[in-house]
């Protein structure tokens, strides 16, 4: 199992950020430019909220995202499981907490890459990397749109 943990301190309140992160459609606004995302299902944000995505990247290859929550506690943890997608387990956990009016946000993936021992060397050589600057980019795109 692999494991990525990136934190930023973000300069608004807690429940801004949260909301911020519940409300799926503005994961369109923080996702790279070279990935695009559309949206198959979309509804209310809370415990047990499912989304289908679809995820074009390198601009021709197309992966279904099925995800689901399976902790929501406004406005300090959120945590979204894949139900069925690229990799063979995908879990992001969000942590937020207050600091002085401040929000300290914490992504924490942890995943297994598919095909076995092909994914391991895939991941070593690319995946890993991709993870960890989507998650990099997202973060400074939070923090970007959120302090303005």
């Amino acid at each position: 199992m692999e494991r990525i943990e990136q934190t930023i301190l973000i300069h608004t309140g807690i429940d801004r950020v949260f909301h911020f992160h519940d409300d799926t459609r503005n994961l369109l606004k923080i996702t790279p430019p070279n990935v695009k995302v559309t949206f198959s299902t979309i509804g209310e944000p809370g415990l047990g909220y499912e989304v289908i995505l679809k995820v074009r990247q390198f601009g021709f290859f197309t992966m279904r995202w099925h995800v689901k929550i399976t902790e929501y506690e406004p406005p300090l943890r959120m945590t979204d499981i894949q139900v069925s997608g690229p990799f063979r387990s995908w879990k992001q956990v969000r942590i937020l907490r207050d600091v002085s009016g401040s929000t300290e946000l914490t992504d924490i993936v942890e995943y297994e890459p598919p095909f076995g021992i092909l994914g391991r060397i895939a991941n070593s050589l690319l995946i890993r990397r991709q993870i960890e600057q989507m998650f990099s980019f997202r973060q400074a795109a939070t923090k970007r749109i959120l302090e303005s």
